[in-house]
């Protein structure tokens, strides 16, 4: 082949490539973001760690009476929460499934981590899916704080 026919061929396949590229539209972006008690554990504040179409909210978080189990792991006693919280900001309300796995820290303090699934949305959250990872703080007087970081995109 002579090196102009290579060159409008080689041409011509990345107009094409670039036409059904354009034509597919946007590609739906994955949103870093993170969930963070406010206030005790009963609030929260979502903030965004990456542009994209999810912005910050904040409001309530209800937990539910989450139903627990316990495990033996390598000889550590382990109580599992499943629990499905509703998080209410101004934007919509989140159902997140969140699985976590508390631990004895000593002194009677108790640790949890976890990971967390969206279920549905309304509002903002409507047309999202996401998941992640949590991690989740107890002390003698009860809980006091936890934080969920992960990815939200849409459906």
């Amino acid at each position: 082949m002579s090196g102009r026919l290579l060159a409008v061929l080689l041409v011509a396949a990345t107009g094409a490539t670039l036409a059904s590229a354009g034509a597919a539209g946007p590609v739906a972006k994955k949103q870093r973001v993170a969930i963070t008690a406010s206030r005790g554990v009963y609030s929260f504040v979502l903030t965004p760690q990456r542009s994209g179409s999810v912005q910050r909210d904040s409001g309530t978080a209800n937990w539910g009476n989450p139903p627990d189990h316990k495990i033996v792991r390598d000889g550590q006693t382990i109580d599992v929460n499943d629990v499905n919280a509703a998080l209410t900001g101004r934007r919509g309300t989140m159902t997140i499934r969140f699985h976590i796995e508390w631990v004895n820290a000593g002194g009677h303090y108790t640790v949890g981590t976890g990971t967390w699934t969206l279920l549905r949305g309304t509002g903002a959250y409507a047309h999202l899916a996401g998941s992640g990872r949590s991690a989740h703080a107890w002390l003698p007087r009860g809980p006091v704080s936890w934080r969920a970081e992960g990815f939200l995109s849409p459906k």
